[in-house]
């Protein structure tokens, strides 16, 4: 079922349709109540009788209510007219990184300064105990000025605290999440934490850089053994003039131990923001692995964490 512009569901009006996805319908939306212009998002009709949706949908909308972050979607309402179950979220001008990547990989650059957008929204998730469990481009928003949003906390698993009574999480050993992101705890059906969505990043980061998602293989089995076992190829295979210290980075995020891993999504955020502050003469340096992995020992010294060691534990 589609809406036509000049419905009216509560205080707000429909404009036209923005996008449709599995969940339902997203239009833009005249707020009445406040004069502005919003996202409505609206449960698909076949979805209306199916309460794990719903829960799904309304567990969503009470983890945005928890987070008020620049780098994470921001919500307004959540409701319920004429028998249909929407939220209102803030209206978002750009297009999906996913969308974005259909182009080619992103200059390294760009590609380390989203990366560390996401980080900061993931940091600002993880300190209310919220794990997102569902990082893929699909899910990251490119602004038209620039700035970048997380989207869809319908997994989101929070490690602390509730959504209120009757809002259900889905289980420990119960696959969420899309196949080629997962992290391999994701894999394995075992808990996960704030280094699982870290692992989730860096294979988002990975793909940005190269053009290509490090563990896509055909057919979700391959995949999910990859994940299990396989190194992604190097990213200076590729081709593209990435420096040493981005990539010894990526590794930092990808190893498939979580204690192996970078342990907070800031400090990540902190690296990534030091590479890309670094002198264009020392960030492209050749002398890989050893100057590279010394330098970026040396940028994340400050925060107690040096990819020398990252390596040395794998």
């Amino acid at each position: 079922m589609t809406f036509a512009a000049g419905t009216k569901l509560g205080a707000y009006s429909i404009t036209d349709l923005l996008g449709v996805g599995g969940m339902g319908e997203i239009y833009r939306a005249r707020d009445e109540r406040l004069g502005r212009d919003v996202a409505l998002k609206i449960v698909a009709g076949h979805l209306r009788q199916d309460s794990d949706e719903l829960l799904r949908f309304e567990r969503e909308a009470r983890t945005l209510a928890l987070l008020s972050h620049p780098n994470i979607l921001g919500i307004y309402d959540f409701g319920e007219a004429q028998g249909v179950r929407f939220a209102v979220t803030e209206l978002l001008v750009g297009e999906t990184l996913d969308e974005r990547l259909r182009r080619g990989a992103l200059p390294w650059r760009t590609a380390a300064a989203i990366a560390s957008a996401i980080a900061q929204g993931l940091a600002a998730a993880h300190a209310r105990g919220i794990v997102h469990r569902d990082l893929k481009p699909a899910n990251v928003f490119l602004l038209a000025d620039g700035g970048v949003k997380i989207l869809d906390f319908g997994l989101a698993r929070l490690t602390q605290g509730d959504l209120g009574a009757g809002v259900r999480v889905p289980k420990e050993g119960v696959f969420v999440g899309t196949k080629v992101y997962m992290s391999p705890e994701q894999v394995s059906g075992e808990p996960v934490d704030a280094r699982s969505d870290i692992f989730c990043l860096g294979c988002v980061l990975y793909e940005m850089l190269s053009g290509r998602a490090p563990f896509s293989r055909l057919g979700v089995a391959a995949t999910m053994a990859a994940i299990l076992r396989d190194e992604p190829p190097p990213l200076v295979t590729h081709g593209k003039a990435i420096p040493p210290a981005l990539a010894a980075l990526v590794s930092g995020c990808l190893a498939k131990e979580p204690k192996e891993r970078f342990q907070a999504a800031l400090d990540l955020a902190f690296g990534l923001n030091a590479i890309i502050s670094t002198p264009r003469a020392l960030a492209s340096s050749a002398s890989w692995p050893f100057r590279g992995l010394l330098f970026a020992a040396g940028i994340l010294a400050g925060i107690g964490l040096t990819l020398i060691t990252l390596h040395l534990l794998r």
